[in-house]
């Protein structure tokens, strides 16, 4: 449903657009990719690489590293810098085609290409795979949760690491261009089901026109002996946890906790 109007007191020109429950927010992400990453946190690049560096030291990852929801590939650039080989993809064609801008502009190289994190299949095998920020949580049933969790211990090897994170955000921001984005986030968790239904009322303002999009998908909510759970019945043996989850507790962006897993395939 798109409409524009104009009203009597304005002198801008506004778009109203809602988007289909359970898209993942395919079009939210096309309104946002070229804005994304000065979004949320310029810094998070940063404190990401820290502490893959620090992990992948802690455990000998090897140079191979496959990234199942690579986005813009701003936290894996600097795993290429320092040598590893970053096969990044994503079900947004947008994101990625801000990855590969962003891949000129680092000077280096990554195979980096469109896929659904539940059928990958790639021809060979990772020393460790990344899934991170809030892409595992849109598989919100079961059965996708399992397929990827397959997925991923067949693109490891032997003595591999996992990585998936939770983690989410709101945000109110304006690029250098003068493109100003404010993003309203009307969040409610279903606790019984764990859901967390994902609202987003996003507004962008270029010049003299106003985009405002609505976009929902239902995340599940992953606690630690559940996602445990899931990881051993996929042959995946945790390693490492930090945090965890509380269903039901109001988000807080600079307090609330995340749930960071690191796992290894099971020899069978």
């Amino acid at each position: 449903m798109k409409a524009r109007r104009r009203s009597s007191d304005s002198s801008l020109l506004v778009r109203f657009s809602g988007t289909e429950r359970g898209s993942a927010h395919a079009r939210w992400y096309q309104t946002i990719a070229d804005h994304y990453d000065k979004m949320y946190d310029p810094k998070r690049a940063t404190r990401a690489d820290a502490f893959l560096r620090h992990l992948f030291l802690r455990h000998a990852v090897g140079p191979e590293v496959l990234d199942v929801a690579c986005g813009t590939f701003a936290i894996d650039i600097p795993l290429v810098k320092r040598g590893y080989h970053v096969a990044g993809r994503d079900r947004s064609e947008e994101m990625l085609r801000v990855a590969r801008r962003n891949l000129r502009k680092a000077g280096v190289t990554a195979d980096v290409s469109r896929a659904d994190m539940r059928s990958l299949r790639l021809g060979r095998r990772f020393d460790a795979l990344l899934c991170l920020g809030t892409a595992f949580n849109y598989l919100a049933s079961p059965a996708d949760a399992n397929k990827a969790l397959q997925t991923f211990r067949d693109q490891i090897r032997p003595n591999g690491v996992q990585r998936p994170k939770n983690v989410r955000a709101e945000v109110d921001y304006q690029s250098v261009d003068g493109t100003r984005i404010a993003i309203f986030a009307f969040n409610e968790q279903d606790v019984r089901s764990r859901i967390h239904h994902a609202r987003f009322l996003t507004v962008v303002q270029r010049r003299d026109r106003i985009d405002i999009g609505f976009d929902e998908a239902p995340l599940h909510i992953w606690k630690k002996e559940e996602l445990a759970q899931a990881l051993r019945a996929a042959r995946l043996r945790p390693l490492e946890w930090w945090g965890d989850l509380r269903l039901g507790a109001r988000y807080e962006r600079s307090r609330s906790p995340r749930m960071v897993s690191v796992s290894t395939p099971v020899d069978v």
